[in-house]
């Protein structure tokens, strides 16, 4: 895992799968979800896990409109594919990470479309919570 700044957010999400998680050290939510990403992070060493600290990085907080604590989004090629607001287990990120390495990416892209259409904002495509 490693934290990103807002100057590397556009270059090191433009290609690949990539898991980026909006967090505050000090929130318990936080807390309780990290041993489940350094799980997730073990058991798939292949995909980029970025963490970013919402209260240092606000700039890309308010970009992505965070609502909960911690907030993951998981990236394809650039695209800010599903978004998920609290944590969730190693088995559900990983699920994710699957579905979204098999989806097809003209769709995601289209929905991603018809969503900032929608709300006029060009956050995630896909917002969902935790299970």
């Amino acid at each position: 895992m490693k934290a990103l700044s807002a100057d590397q957010h556009d270059t090191v999400l433009a290609d690949g799968l990539t898991v980026l998680v909006f967090r505050v050290a000090e929130s318990p939510a936080c807390r309780e979800f990290q041993p489940e990403l350094d799980k997730f992070a073990a058991r798939r060493p292949e995909i980029a896990v970025w963490t970013v600290e919402a209260m240092e990085q606000r700039d890309l907080a308010e970009r992505h409109g965070l609502r909960a604590l911690p907030t993951i989004v998981l990236y394809r090629d650039g695209l800010p594919a599903r978004r998920f607001a609290g944590g969730m287990s190693a088995d559900e990120l990983e699920e994710e990470v699957a579905e979204l390495a098999d989806a097809d990416m003209q769709e995601e892209y289209n929905d991603w479309m018809v969503e900032m259409l929608e709300t006029g904002e060009a956050g995630s495509p896909h917002v969902g919570t935790s299970r």
